[in-house]
């Protein structure tokens, strides 16, 4: 999906078919302002995401989204946090210096 994913996030995720044994996997790219906080409420509360590869092209901005994507239980924040696992980065534009990284959770 392709789109404001502050309207999509809640739509798709709620029109996928629950069972036991369903995963999901998310895969985010968010603009360099990181994910809206209403986008992380919707990963952080379903429970049938269980991992996130997370993109990032502004490795300071992702400091924010990860607090709150790990971080404690709130009232804003519900559901389990998720984990960091780990981190690549990688060269997609060589002779710059803009890289690309992948924050996995889970």
């Amino acid at each position: 999906m392709a789109g404001n994913a502050k309207f999509i996030t809640p739509g798709v995720v709620s029109s996928i078919p629950k069972s036991a044994d369903t995963r999901i996997v998310a895969v985010v790219d968010p603009p360099r302002s990181g994910l809206h906080p209403d986008v992380i409420s919707c990963l952080r509360k379903n429970e049938i995401i269980a991992e996130i590869v997370y993109v990032s092209c502004d490795i300071k901005q992702i400091t924010d989204n990860m607090v709150r994507l790990c971080g404690p239980t709130s009232s804003k924040y519900l559901g389990d946090p998720f984990k960091f696992v780990s981190c690549v980065a990688v060269d997609l534009f060589p002779h710059t210096k803009t890289l690309r990284s992948y924050f996995f959770f889970s």
